[in-house]
């Protein structure tokens, strides 16, 4: 029996041993090893399952994205044009061509012939050596750049030739060509050629044009597909602005304030002048200017050396007022310009006539506060009193109108509103509520102090005394185009609403004349033409008081029969000089004399006027079609100076095309002779 146990013992060991025999405990991890490949053979269908049932199109989009390059095409940013068609802001765009040398060169199956010819056509697009191509060509890299700063003609024509073996980028820059004529009215653009400031912001939409796109289909490499589609969808070029900016005009502006500068010791000086009849703004400037076509910091060595010692945050804030639009954004007290708003509101309301009349004893006592005037005047009809530009007696004058009418028409010249005019940044009137003002608050606001406006909003009220009493809506520019020529829209002159009577607006304009030519306006003055007009002079407000400081001005219109153009001139905080009629008002009459001889007005001399112009005259002369140089120098020998217009010339030599004034006009030595590039 022992011996029987023992037999089956060694059995079951050599069974163990033996591997070709499948015992339980093989069984079981044979079982186990058929399990876990199971499951994981299930795992790995259900995965492949999801991504190629479930998550295909998913996937599908991707591999396309991945293979698909989107190129955007910049368009070109349209050009603004004065009212004579003359460039004031236009885009350089440069382009940049690179190609594929697998395509044109580095394949096979291209013949020595055919790489021949690719080179050769290059060099014709581009204008580049022939050598340096084929040497760029035979780099290692798939993708180079073959040129760069060629016009749009040039990489269209590579891209007829060689289709999507070639690819385009662009390359645009703004650029102001009259430096910094203009430069708060036009603007500027940001680094991404997007409006920024000025017209270029208020009009940007329409300047931006549309981006194009060229999508090729390529692999890993970049190169192009074989079987690849490429889409090419055009850029739309910006539409152009045309403004009603006389570039002449803005030209005699900018000259006169320069000298305004350093004659007043002003901090600063605004002018606009328009034509009153349609809205329209002729010219506008603010000095200290700026190069738009470096508008990151002042032009001005002086400026500029405080600007780079300052903080970023007190940086950014003095980019953002040097770049803002002087005439349409500031608000400041007006002072006595103000006058003849609160004339023309007596007038038209029955609160005063031609035979009212007011006495000046020096001041005039209101809710016990003494309104004090520079002179003791006496008695005084209402054109006497404006001549005499007295506070008494046009605080009397607002007194005997009341709050409730006054303030009526204050609303009706367009003070309680902007003017919508087209640029951004207007800024928005002070006015004091007729319910709760006071009768001093009343007086004050007689004379222009207690009352803040923008220098356009009382330039558009005084444009309404020489349009029959008719308010229009300022605008600056005239029309949008394409570049066929084609009128995309066309901004018509906007009545706003009749204000006063024609019969008030003819005796308005009889009193601004009458202070021009006979009261404290004679500075203004410009023999042969019939000039009218109002200075004023405000203290300027520090904190809650007014302090010593002041702002002068000085708005006039002429010619006062038939007015064509309206001017006001604004010096700011000036040092060498006080009073608007020392320190505005030669600057406005050296533009309005210009102005009307370049519009054609005619001079209506007296005598006497006559006699004197004749002896300080001398003739124009002819210097169109002439070398520059030639034409300086003919010009100097006539005692007369000049203007290059565009005024960026490097110092070379070109044809005059154009003159003004034109050969044979009479004009004062001294005067300026503008000659034309182009």
């Amino acid at each position: 029996m022992n011996a029987e146990k023992k037999r089956e013992k060694i059995r079951k060991r050599a069974l163990e041993d033996d591997p070709t025999v499948i015992t339980s405990k093989n069984r079981n991890r044979l079982a186990f090893g058929f399990a876990v490949m199971l499951v994981a053979m299930c795992g790995l269908m259900f995965r492949m399952g999801y991504w190629q049932i479930y998550k295909s199109d998913e996937l599908r989009i991707m591999a396309a994205d991945m293979q698909k390059v989107d190129t955007e095409i910049d368009p070109v940013r349209g050009t603004i044009y004065d009212s004579r068609m003359n460039t004031l802001a236009e885009s350089v765009t440069e382009y940049e061509l690179y190609a594929y040398t697998q395509f044109i060169y580095k394949d096979e199956s291209i013949s020595n012939d055919d790489k021949a010819k690719a080179i050769l056509k290059l060099s014709e697009i581009t204008e580049k050596d022939a050598e340096e191509i084929k040497t760029l060509l035979e780099g290692e890299e798939n993708l180079v750049l073959i040129a760069e700063g060629l016009t749009r003609e040039q990489v269209e024509a590579a891209e007829e030739v060689f289709g999507s073996n070639v690819v385009i980028k662009t390359k645009v820059s703004r650029y102001y060509p009259n430096g910094a004529f203009a430069a708060q009215v036009l603007g500027g653009v940001n680094a991404d050629n997007i409006g920024r400031s000025g017209l270029e912001y208020e009009y940007n939409t329409e300047l931006a044009g549309v981006k194009g796109r060229t999508v090729r289909i390529t692999d890993n490499n970049g190169d192009t597909l074989s079987n690849g589609k490429t889409k090419y969808y055009k850029a739309q070029d910006g539409y152009n602005i045309v403004t009603t900016i006389d570039s002449v005009i803005q030209h005699f502006v900018e000259d006169a304030l320069e000298t305004g500068m350093e004659r007043t010791g002003a901090d600063a000086i605004t002018c606009i002048v328009m034509d009153p009849k349609t809205g329209n703004i002729l010219a506008m400037a603010t000095t200290p200017e700026y190069d738009p076509n470096n508008s990151s910091q002042p032009s001005d060595p002086v400026e500029l050396q405080k600007f780079e010692q300052m903080s970023e945050a007190e940086q950014t804030e003095y980019l953002s007022n040097m770049w803002k639009i002087n005439g349409v954004s500031d608000i400041y007290e007006p002072g006595s310009t103000f006058k003849l708003i609160a004339a023309a509101a007596a007038l038209e309301s029955g609160a005063a006539d031609e035979n009212s009349t007011y006495k000046c004893k020096g001041a005039i006592k209101v809710d016990n506060y003494y309104l004090h005037c520079l002179h003791t005047h006496g008695k005084q009809n209402l054109k006497e009193a404006v001549g005499n530009s007295c506070n008494p007696a046009l605080a009397q004058v607002a007194l005997d109108m009341g709050a409730e009418t006054f303030y009526n028409y204050i609303d009706l010249f367009g003070f309680n509103d902007q003017t919508g005019v087209d640029l951004p940044g207007e800024g928005y009137s002070i006015v004091k509520d007729p319910a709760t003002m006071s009768q001093v608050d009343l007086a004050t606001t007689g004379y222009g102090q207690g009352i803040a406006v923008t220098p356009l909003q009382i330039l558009c009220a005084v444009n309404a005394l020489g349009n029959d009493g008719i308010l229009m809506k300022p605008k600056i520019v005239s029309k949008i185009v394409d570049n066929d020529g084609n009128v995309i829209e066309e901004m018509p002159d906007v009545t706003v609403r009749q204000v006063i009577s024609k019969e008030t607006a003819d005796e308005m304009r009889e009193i601004m004349e009458y202070y021009v030519s006979d009261a404290g306006g004679q500075t203004a003055y410009v023999p042969g033409y019939r000039v009218g007009g109002k200075t004023g002079t405000a203290n300027r407000v520090s904190g809650t008081k007014y302090s010593a400081a002041t702002n002068t001005s000085f708005v006039i219109m002429a010619p006062m029969d038939d007015p064509v153009i309206s001017m006001i001139c604004i010096v700011y905080r000036p040092t060498k000089m006080e009073y608007g009629s020392y320190t505005a008002g030669p600057i406005v009459k050296e533009i309005a004399e210009k102005s009307l001889e370049y519009l054609g007005v005619e001079r209506q001399y007296t005598e006497a006027e006559a006699k004197a112009a004749k002896k300080k005259q001398v003739k124009v002369p002819d210097v169109t079609g002439m070398d520059s140089f030639d034409a300086i120098r003919n010009i100097e020998l006539y005692n007369l100076k000049y203007t290059v217009v565009p005024a960026d010339q490097d110092g070379k030599s070109f044809v005059v095309v154009d003159q003004y004034p034109k050969a044979g006009a009479k004009v004062e030595k001294g005067s300026t002779v503008y000659i034309y590039s182009e």
